[in-house]
């Protein structure tokens, strides 16, 4: 196999159409009706997320849940989808994706209540606030827009963008770096399990403690208790309900939460590539997979 790394999004699509490549991931959303007149294109949904992680610490207004629950209310997550990802993904209405085997809807769902936040806001006296995001090409469409509904709301926020390394090196040596970061994650490439994909962010010293800064509080040790308890017990039904109630939990507190569950599209030469499937992971699999083309 010859691998090319090619960041850029436009590069990597004329790769795939000049036929230097048999196939690619991450497949700029924008380009995938162009792709399809050429190539297979297909998009698969999995739990890889745009979240919003917020800075709980005392002092900062979003220790207060209000603020964070108004932050997500104040998001018109559907134009971001559709503009911004060319409908390919699903708004978050639990912790997981609906399509995963332990999907259970929370029992708090956001989608734009422009009144509710803005009476949430008020009720707080928050009127600014610093946003931090990451430069992933997909995010760099989404994040404008997450700008424009807040401050559609009267709300003024101060934006900076960073590449990924160095917004979690901002915020990891200075923990007054922001107020909300916006960035993806996507743990599910070690697993499925809901444990697994709720410990790497809720029960992680490095993200509870040294970047949201959420340790300590009551819900935090409920959480862990939660978590505790779930992994203890072998059986089936209650674990679905301790995750269930988890999922109700973090859906109510959301010290980090999902916007949303992207798909991930990829693209190939069906005409040389025997048998290739795409997956909902970043990265691709070539398992069992055959060319046409000579060795």
């Amino acid at each position: 196999m010859s691998w090319q790394i090619i960041p850029d999004a436009a590069t990597r699509t004329n790769a795939l159409q000049s036929q230097t490549v048999q196939v690619m991931d991450s497949v700029p959303y924008l380009s995938i009706e162009q792709l399809e007149g050429t190539d297979d294109v297909e998009s698969v949904g999995g739990f890889g997320l745009l979240f919003a992680m917020f800075n709980n610490a005392p002092g900062n207004p979003f220790h207060d849940v209000k603020n964070r629950q108004a932050f997500l209310y104040a998001i018109d997550v559907y134009k971001v989808i559709e503009t911004g990802l060319s409908g390919q993904a699903t708004a978050a209405s639990c912790f997981v994706q609906p399509e995963h085997p332990n999907y259970k809807e929370a029992s708090t769902v956001y989608s734009l209540d422009a009144e509710k936040a803005k009476a949430l806001f008020e009720e707080t006296g928050l009127t600014s606030f610093r946003m931090l995001v990451t430069d992933h090409g997909w995010v760099q469409q989404c994040t404008p827009i997450i700008q424009e509904s807040l401050t559609a709301l009267g709300i003024e926020v101060t934006f900076e963008q960073k590449q990924s390394a160095d917004a979690y090196n901002t915020i990891d040596t200075n923990p007054d770096a922001y107020d909300v970061m916006i960035a993806p994650g996507d743990p599910s490439v070690f697993g499925n399990d809901p444990d697994l994909l709720m410990r790497w962010w809720y029960g992680n010293d490095v993200w509870t403690d040294s970047r949201m800064h959420w340790k300590g509080e009551g819900a935090y040790d409920e959480v862990q208790e939660l978590l505790t308890q779930g992994l203890g017990t072998a059986d089936v039904a209650e674990q679905e309900k301790v995750w269930g109630q988890l999922f109700d939990l973090l859906s109510q507190e959301v010290p980090l939460y999902p916007l949303f569950h992207r798909k991930s599209p990829t693209a190939w030469d069906g005409t040389t590539l025997v048998d290739f499937t795409p997956i909902s992971l970043t990265g691709l699999s070539l398992l069992e997979v055959a060319t046409t083309e000579p060795a």
